[in-house]
């Protein structure tokens, strides 16, 4: 019976290999004497490939033969799988600090954070091959934990046999407000008055920053004034001097220039910490190096 795998027959690696050696040489003496093989056995594994493929490789004449158009297409693909074979021996074998994927996942404010850097370093090294997502918390644990990515940052320790988790700093939330608002003198009056920007984390950083700032108050008592989820687009309205936000200090870095909003000189700082995870018992490639010091660097409190 041909061996299958998901309902597609898997060629014989044996009797492929002598059958790329038959064509190489042209002859079936020369084959079985650079495989260690007798001539009949060369003979018989070229026929049992071809009852496996159901369909005629060589054609005889006298002691020669010359290769069918279904032998010549066997024929590149396997010296195209032999040069693929090679090449993946070549690359599990050599852990380089420049070649390779690289696959991380955080939140969309620290993405665009470290995105450029990362950037900037894979043009200095072209056979590096970064890639990072923007993800929230839970999601991000369950790549790491499928091997989707190898490396993510998240901002709630993780406990998991399965991982190993490693404070790595802190993101600052900060309340933007805009121009027009005196930043050292706020009250919970001029919030209700801005009302909320929100986006899918504006509630949590809110309640963060009331909880420690305006402790008689709660999130849910600040109006919506409008919605957006695209990180890049939450500050707009704030510039145009309608409503509030809190966001991380890395996305009010990346997103627009200082002269265009003000932050709120509040009395308490709020940090999230970070933790960076990765798979406990999974060898960690050398390529990941940089990376794990760079994000360490930008990241510290």
């Amino acid at each position: 019976m041909p061996v299958m795998f998901n309902g597609i027959i898997m060629i014989n690696q044996k009797w492929l290999t002598t059958f790329l050696k038959l064509a190489e040489t042209g002859h079936f003496t020369q084959t079985a004497e650079k495989l260690f093989m007798t001539q009949p056995g060369v003979s018989q594994h070229i026929q049992k490939l071809e009852n496996q493929l159901n369909t005629q490789l060589i054609q005889r004449f006298g002691k020669r033969f010359e290769l069918t158009d279904a032998g010549m297409q066997l024929q590149k693909y396997g010296e195209q799988l032999l040069k693929q074979q090679e090449q993946l021996l070549s690359d599990i074998q050599l852990d380089s600090a420049f070649i390779g994927e690289c696959r991380f996942a955080c939140s969309g404010s620290l993405a665009m954070w470290l995105y450029p850097d990362f950037i900037d370093y894979q043009l200095l090294h072209p056979q590096l091959h970064v890639s990072i997502e923007a993800a929230p918390n839970k999601r991000i644990v369950d790549q790491v934990l499928n091997n989707d990515i190898e490396i993510g940052i998240v901002t709630q320790f993780v406990s998991n046999p399965e991982l190993e988790v490693t404070p790595v700093g802190f993101e600052k939330l900060l309340m933007v407000l805009p121009k027009s608002v005196d930043a050292d003198d706020l009250s919970f009056e001029t919030l209700l008055s801005l009302g909320l920007v929100s986006h899918p984390d504006a509630k949590h950083y809110l309640q963060q920053v009331m909880s420690c700032n305006f402790d008689d108050y709660s999130a849910d008592d600040i109006p919506l004034t409008s919605y957006v989820n695209q990180l890049n687009q939450i500050l707009m309205p704030i510039t145009k001097g309608l409503g509030f936000t809190v966001l991380p200090e890395f996305a009010v870095n990346s997103v627009y220039e200082q002269g265009n909003i003000t932050v709120a000189n509040l009395p308490k700082v709020v940090k999230e910490p970070l933790f960076m995870i990765r798979k406990k018992h999974r060898p960690q490639p050398k390529r990941y190096d940089w990376f794990i010091n760079r994000i360490k660097t930008l990241v510290k409190s």
